[in-house]
């Protein structure tokens, strides 16, 4: 269950309707977290009138998240930023063993935390990810973190090997024998060779056929 836990250090910081307001924001703009903790950068006064100014975006940057409203004192209004400290808190999958270079991945060694990313550098898979498909592009050590940037899909084809390529015009269909110079996985476009020496792109279909695009 998603909720936000909100520190206050000021009992006047603002009134309680525009607290709501931050926290209905903040559910609705980072729905992807499953706690976010928050610090009010400044104070207003009691005469201040405070709303979220929703014609205009929220700005989140290292740490900080800047909300747009409107600010009224007495009969004088203007256009204004709350800056508010967060900390975001999502569900990651993490390693509970070692991976070597290359080892293929599997579900049960990884387990799912809520961990603080707002600083985080990199690209965390999702929880839901299939893990069964990829291997590790470099070594994952024990408590850390699943990035893209640390795993690579497994390869069908590796340089090498040859297939069945297929050129397509209309609803003529050309097939040539090919070997692969560079490894993928399903889907991926990759360089191959032909018989006669020719080097060409090609999307790869399965193991042993390829689609020239």
């Amino acid at each position: 269950m998603k909720y936000l836990l909100i520190i206050f250090f000021s009992v006047r910081l603002l009134a309680q309707p525009f607290n709501e307001q931050v926290l209905n924001y903040l559910q609705k703009e980072f729905p992807e977290y499953q706690r976010i903790e928050i610090q009010l950068q400044q104070n207003f006064s009691s005469d201040d009138k405070i709303e979220i100014d929703y014609t205009r975006n929220i700005n989140l940057s290292k740490g900080v998240v800047f909300i747009p409203v409107i600010a009224t004192k007495g009969k004088k209004t203007s256009a204004s930023v709350v800056s508010i400290k967060v900390q975001l808190f999502k569900k990651l999958l993490v390693a509970n063993r070692d991976y070597e270079k290359k080892e293929l991945l599997n579900i049960s060694g990884f387990e799912e935390k809520v961990l603080d990313v707002t600083r985080l550098n990199g690209n965390p898979v999702s929880v839901d990810f299939a893990v069964l498909n990829f291997r590790a592009k470099t070594f994952i050590k024990k408590g850390e973190i699943l990035f893209e940037e640390k795993i690579e899909k497994i390869p069908l084809i590796s340089s090498g090997d040859k297939v069945s390529a297929e050129v397509r015009n209309g609803n003529v269909i050309v097939k040539t024998e090919a070997f692969a110079r560079q490894q993928g996985g399903a889907g991926d476009t990759i360089e191959f060779v032909s018989s006669s020496n020719k080097i060409f792109k090609a999307r790869i279909i399965d193991a042993t056929k390829v689609v020239v695009e």
